[in-house]
């Protein structure tokens, strides 16, 4: 799966997060272990591990959520002595780990968690719609000359006209279905 996370866009989410919630660490991760971001104390926390661990840990508990009937828990918290792990799913391909130490302060790390999250959520969204637009009009040179055009259309009101919006859909149907060779 692609990744549509740009750092250069996220990186200032998970700083802001960090600066409002002061936890010890955040790491913005994909479901693969990868950081995406990082803020926070890194140094004396092994990111790399971090990161691997915790997908791993998700992709188990997502078996566990199965077998007691739901798709999935997309909030985990870890409980310990002195240090908590709040981790979120952000979107099925990433999740955000937050470490810290008070606990008294979990309702305030799951709001500004959330609030972080569908912020980061609107950016994979855009950079995601900015990559079928042109996957669309790479597949469909003859209706790239119009694209400006049906941008100021779409652009006037804010909305799509019903025919472009037809058309665009049976393009995409008929990408699915093209034999490649």
């Amino acid at each position: 799966m692609k990744d549509y996370f740009i750092k250069e866009k996220v990186d200032p989410i998970i700083s802001g997060l960090c600066r409002d919630i002061k936890p010890i660490t955040i790491l913005l991760i994909t479901k693969q272990g990868t950081v995406i971001s990082e803020a926070g104390d890194t140094k004396s926390i092994n990111t790399t591990a971090m990161a691997a661990l915790t997908a791993g840990m998700f992709s188990a508990t997502r078996e566990v959520a199965k077998m007691v009937g739901e798709q999935q828990f997309s909030i985990l918290l870890q409980q310990g002595e002195k240090r908590h792990i709040h981790i979120s799913l952000v979107t099925e391909d990433a999740m955000m780990i937050i470490v810290f130490e008070d606990y008294r302060r979990i309702g305030m790390v799951r709001v500004e968690a959330k609030k972080a999250g569908t912020r980061l959520i609107d950016i994979a969204m855009a950079e995601k719609a900015k990559d079928t637009d042109a996957a669309f009009a790479a597949h469909h040179p003859s209706t790239s000359t119009n694209t400006n055009e049906n941008q100021d259309a779409r652009n006037k009101d804010g909305k799509i006209s019903t025919p472009e919006f037809k058309e665009y859909a049976l393009n995409l149907i008929d990408q699915i279905f093209v034999t490649k060779t």
